[in-house]
């Protein structure tokens, strides 16, 4: 068999000795040269090309962990080509990783797509952990509580929603993309944080900015060759090429912004998170002057771009799945309007502080995000050292993968987990219940979600302004399609919609 296919390499026969020689040498140092651990166990899998025959591109990933946990356990190990990736699918083994052996879990997973895009992992949310890292994450956390938070953040959220709704009434009555208005939404909010500007519906730059974000993530979303197989890092796909340019796009508008920010800079007039980010690394030189070769303005780049890029894809889609969730239950949003109406005068708009008072529109929203989560597997995570798993041993170095969405769909912790029901999410009271390992879509321990302390007030600001406003349906004879788009992403799919003013 092995000779059949080294007939069709169309190379002499010294190079297909060497390939041989090649697989060979492979096989028996897969086979019998590596130290043996008690891994988890998984789908059967093959040297080289790892599980690949017993996965299947009609059904996610994250969907087939979850069907192996019935038979492997909620630990498993599945094999992406060569690189070994342990999935935990259930509360208990994430609980582990994430909280009890936090530090042994805290690892990034180098993942060479990511690597290419952030020149060598010089942003936070894909790089190692590295003093850099510390230090970078230790200074965005610091701005973004100084320029997203509290009434900064009240500021930002209405300035950008009045501009959406104003272009909504416009559209009253004709069916719209939801998702345009809303990537406006979320973009101006980050866009005002980060370089103090804002766009309109029209603008080309933003139109071409959305349709990146838009593309990458659906590409992204079925998974790159180049990462699981490196010959094809000298010879990429086009597929790759094609990502690789359009991101492009967005880095060369965050570089910009940053450039025009550092050549305008005046320490006595900080108006944005890039302001922020110019003199906090400033401060730290004079503090300790190495730090001018660690941390460059190439950095503080892919820094805004993460804070501007995760933010608004987060944040978009979460608002996207819900109001078409709340579409396709006509009910629930009439429930969520209701208890706005109650809580708030006539014409009296929303704000941060009524928060606590509007427990099931918050239900609502933790409900999307339980059953949509946006990244249903959380990004890659790596062992920092040779750990343990249950009754397991997980090798220095695995790519260790948390399936929340086998966490948000786990019959044992929710009641039909594929029934969108906010009130299961709130106490005997009424009252927003505690959060649990269980709702988990923001992540946990030491590599948990930056933003998720502003993130969550501010989608719930976000969702009451709009549906204070309006009421969301389908265009008469129409349904809403909540099948999501991609593999390992969970993004919802294109969809016509009417927005009605509310008197």
């Amino acid at each position: 068999m092995l000779e059949s296919y080294l007939k069709q390499i169309p190379f002499s026969l010294t190079t297909q000795a060497l390939c041989l020689g090649l697989t060979v040498g492979l096989i028996t140092y897969y086979t019998f040269g590596k130290k043996k651990y008690k891994l988890p166990p998984g789908p059967w899998s093959f040297p080289l090309v790892g599980s690949i025959f017993t996965m299947t591109c009609k059904i996610p990933l994250y969907k087939q962990a979850f069907d192996w946990k019935k038979t492997h356990g909620p630990a498993i190990t599945v094999y992406m080509g060569p690189i070994r990736c342990v999935v935990l699918s259930d509360a208990v083994t994430v609980n582990e990783a994430l909280v009890k052996k936090g530090s042994d879990y805290a690892g990034r997973f180098q993942i060479y797509s990511m690597e290419y895009i952030t020149s060598g992992f010089k942003n936070i949310i894909f790089s190692d952990v590295t003093p850099v890292w510390k230090q970078l994450r230790k200074i965005a956390l610091q701005g973004l509580r100084q320029y997203l938070y509290g009434s900064k953040l009240e500021e930002k959220v209405f300035d950008s929603t009045s501009k959406v709704m104003r272009r909504l009434k416009e559209e009253e009555g004709k069916p719209i993309d939801i998702q345009k208005y809303i990537g406006l939404l979320v973009f101006n909010i980050l866009h005002g944080v980060c370089f103090n500007k804002s766009f309109d519906i029209n603008n080309k730059q933003f139109l071409e900015l959305l349709d990146v974000f838009e593309y990458t993530n659906n590409e992204f979303g079925n998974g790159l060759l180049e990462d699981i197989l490196p010959p094809l890092r000298r010879f990429p796909t086009a597929k790759f090429k094609r990502i690789m340019g359009r991101f492009g796009v967005f880095l060369n508008f965050i570089r910009e912004e940053f450039d025009a920010h550092k050549a305008n800079f005046s320490e006595d007039d900080t108006k944005d998170f890039a302001d922020y980010l110019i003199h906090a690394r400033r401060q730290a030189i004079l503090d300790d002057p190495e730090i001018e070769n660690l941390i460059t303005d190439e950095h503080l780049v892919y820094t805004c771009s993460d804070i501007f890029s995760a933010g608004i894809d987060t944040t978009r889609t979460t608002i996207n799945w819900t109001i078409l969730l709340l579409i396709a239950h006509p009910e629930i949003q009439t429930k969520v309007q209701a208890e706005l109406d109650k809580v708030l005068d006539a014409g009296q708009a929303p704000t941060l502080n009524d928060r606590e008072r509007m427990p099931y529109t918050e239900a609502v929203l933790h409900e999307s995000m339980r059953l949509c989560p946006v990244a249903p597997l959380g990004l890659p995570h790596a062992t920092r050292c040779d750990t343990t798993i249950g009754e397991y041993e997980i090798p220095k170095g695995t790519m260790v993968m948390m399936n929340h969405w086998a966490l948000h769909h786990d019959p044992e912790n929710w009641k039909d987990p594929e029934i969108f029901r906010p009130e299961r999410l709130l106490d005997a009271d009424g009252k927003l219940a505690p959060k649990t390992m269980s709702w988990l879509p923001f992540s946990a321990g030491r590599r948990n979600c930056l933003g998720e302390t502003i993130a969550r007030p501010e989608m719930h600001l976000m969702l009451a302004i709009l549906l204070r406003n309006f009421t969301f349906r389908c265009p008469e004879g129409k349904t809403i399609d909540l099948t999501p788009n991609g593999s390992l992403s969970f993004l919802p799919r294109k969809s016509e919609i009417i927005v009605e003013g509310r008197t």
